[in-house]
């Protein structure tokens, strides 16, 4: 419906204009390329409505530029053109020279070119680098036969309200800027063969929904940022993320990872303040700097088994109230953990502290500091309890609780599974029972499940203890954990 108005629109420019004995209205027929500024004569800056039927070329662009920028042109009907190469010429209706300058009718610096309404026709496969960029352009069809878009090809067009802006199947990339600062339109519709969207293509758009197509293989950096996107689904085919993608969009509430990707990257989904669920897929190893910083709504975060590093301010400013910081984490960064006002407990699973970086911003202060209570429970496995106390970032807890009761799903750490012996519980006593005699000593513990230590020592053979009282002890006896009821 919107493209049969679009395309009547010249024609009630024409009919109305006839009726009042105006001529802003012309319809051009050129018989070659490069015709078009003969054919328009003394005309071209009368005239506010163009249709062309024809044979045009980057010369007659050019005269087309000239129309607007220097007459009254804001409607323009290519339907009935030829151009050639089937290609729109790079910086078709933008004239870099001309339009970026002091001049009373700039904008930021920038004259937009007038035309508003721009009909393409079909055929036309390419549309060149800038073709199209700094204009008041509101309304244009994208025609089925196009394949490739140019770099910035639409850049600020800020007025363009073409919604849903449709992008037509064949295309495969949407090139970097290639929508930058358009302020109008909400919602994207991507083809099925996509497979990239390159840098910034959508930086600072008003885009609230866009479908993420199966297919898309790579969303580079900034592509979304400063967006008004509410959510983003992610599909399966994607290989990987790139850095702030999805930064600083004030609507966004949703995103979902698929499994395969390795890295959240720097800046990932950062100042997001709307930002409440998003998952961490058990593919991922690092979570990068600043990757999810200043998401002030965000709360769940399920962190995989496998997941090795969390860098600098990675989650700071979260609203966090709970987390289980995986058996395989090795490092925390430096501030990548603070200001978590709403933080409740922590677990860390790892039997030996995650090492703790220093702050960059706040030299002496580790991962936790300012608003994240320090006196709120660290759940930490039996026998680790010292060694996270003594640890610097860890260090800045004052309630350290070890435990074997993590999470639901949630193991305690084993350092293997080659099993020397048999513990178990008989009437008041605890018997750990050793088969064959050992060559070397082996270390035990037994623990209440408070964490309070009851015995230690070094076994190379069969070993029984009467226990204080019935209930449940946690026995540790070299690389492994047994709960035993007594």
């Amino acid at each position: 419906m919107k493209r049969i108005i679009l395309l009547l629109l010249p024609l009630l420019f024409a009919y109305s204009q006839k009726m009042w004995g105006q001529v802003n209205f012309f319809d051009a027929h050129v018989s070659k390329y490069g015709e078009l500024e003969q054919v328009l004569g003394e005309k071209w800056d009368k005239i506010d409505s163009l249709i062309v039927h024809g044979p045009i070329n980057e010369a007659d662009f050019t005269t087309m530029w000239k129309c607007s920028f220097e007459g009254k042109l804001t409607v323009l009907n290519l339907e009935y053109a030829q151009i050639e190469n089937n290609k729109i010429p790079t910086r078709a209706l933008f004239k870099v020279d001309r339009q970026v300058i002091d001049d009373p009718r700039a904008y930021q610096g920038v004259v937009y070119l007038p035309i508003r309404h721009l009909i393409l026709p079909e055929g036309i496969q390419e549309i060149g680098d800038f073709a199209f960029s700094r204009m008041r352009l509101e309304q244009v069809n994208l025609p089925k036969s196009l394949r490739k878009l140019g770099r910035s090809c639409f850049s600020s067009c800020h007025w363009l309200s073409t919604d849903p802006l449709i992008i037509p199947d064949g295309i495969t990339s949407i090139p970097p800027q290639c929508f930058i600062n358009c302020q109008c339109f909400k919602k994207l519709v991507l083809p099925s063969t996509l497979k990239t969207i390159e840098g910034a293509a959508f930086y600072n758009t008003r885009v609230e929904e866009a479908n993420f197509p199966e297919g898309l293989e790579y969303i580079k950096g900034l592509a979304f940022e400063g967006s008004d996107l509410k959510k983003a689904i992610l599909p399966s085919t994607l290989k990987d993320l790139s850095e702030f993608t999805f930064s600083m969009c004030p609507k966004l509430q949703e995103i979902k990872i698929p499994e395969g990707v390795t890295k959240i990257p720097l800046g990932f989904a950062s100042w997001c303040h709307l930002l409440e669920e998003v998952n961490i897929p058990k593919s991922v190893t690092v979570i990068e700097v600043d990757a999810f910083g200043s998401d002030v709504k965000l709360k769940p975060i399920d962190l995989p088994e496998g997941l090795k590093r969390i860098e600098q301010d990675a989650l700071w400013y979260c609203a966090i109230d709970s987390i289980v910081f995986p058996a395989s984490l090795e490092y925390l960064g430096g501030g990548s953990c603070a200001n978590w006002k709403y933080i409740k407990k922590i677990y860390s699973l790892a039997p030996i502290p995650p090492y703790c970086a220093e702050d960059r911003a706040n030299p002496g202060k580790g991962p936790f500091h300012g608003y994240t209570p320090n006196g709120i429970p660290l759940y930490v496995p039996i026998g680790s309890g010292e060694k996270y106390r003594q640890a610097f970032g860890w260090n800045y807890f004052t309630n350290i609780i070890e435990t074997d009761k993590f999470p639901t799903g949630i193991m305690s750490p084993k350092m293997g599974n080659n099993e020397l012996c048999k513990v178990y519980g008989k009437d008041n006593e605890l018997i750990i029972e050793i088969p064959n005699l050992l060559s070397s000593p082996i270390h035990y513990s037994i623990y209440s499940t408070k964490g309070t230590m009851i015995e230690q020592g070094n076994l190379t053979k069969s070993y029984t203890l009467k226990m204080p009282s019935k209930g449940v002890y946690i026995v540790r006896v070299g690389n492994t954990t047994h709960k035993i009821f007594l």
